[in-house]
């Protein structure tokens, strides 16, 4: 008694040899880009540059965790090296170690404070400072950086944080 099962036929072989010489043509062509996020490319700066600033603005500097950039006046001159009479800082971070603070892992950053209309190459003055509110890692060119920012507001005045990594 013979049956009506069919054995596999050249077109059943060539479907799936093609199908699966796609799948590893897929694997061998993405499988090394899923990785990519977590090597240091300048993808990764951008990723730095905004936990940085998230981090200055919304934790290390802020009045509390609960009003993100809303910073507190003794923190933002402890970060600046400036001195304000009155003003204390909650945070215990350690702010004379920028690259600690801000998980550099050995980047470049430059961390500025200036008024909303104007660019970052023009670092605010506030009275209560007796120099401008601009920081750096160190004094290297930057090159190829990445930037984020964010709207903030120092002892009720709005001001703009801009964090570069390099």
């Amino acid at each position: 008694m013979r049956g009506r099962a069919r054995g596999q036929t050249t077109l059943d072989f060539a479907v799936g040899t093609g199908v699966f010489l796609l799948a590893v043509l897929f694997v061998v062509t993405y499988a090394p880009t899923m990785f990519d996020p977590f090597t240091s490319g300048t993808g990764t700066k951008l990723i730095v540059a905004d936990r940085a600033a998230t981090t200055l603005s919304g934790d290390v500097l802020a009045t509390s965790t609960a009003a993100p950039g809303t910073l507190a006046l003794g923190c933002v001159a402890e970060l600046f090296d400036e001195s304000v009479d009155g003003a204390t800082c909650s945070a215990t971070a350690d702010f004379d170690d920028l690259d600690g603070l801000l998980s550099l892992d050995g980047r470049h950053a430059e961390v500025t404070i200036h008024e909303l209309g104007n660019p970052i190459s023009t670092p605010a003055s506030p009275g209560w400072a007796t120099g401008d509110l601009q920081r750096e890692t160190d004094d290297s060119t930057p090159t190829d950086a990445a930037v984020a920012a964010r709207t903030i507001s120092i002892d009720s005045h709005r001001y703009r944080l801009t964090v570069r990594v390099w």
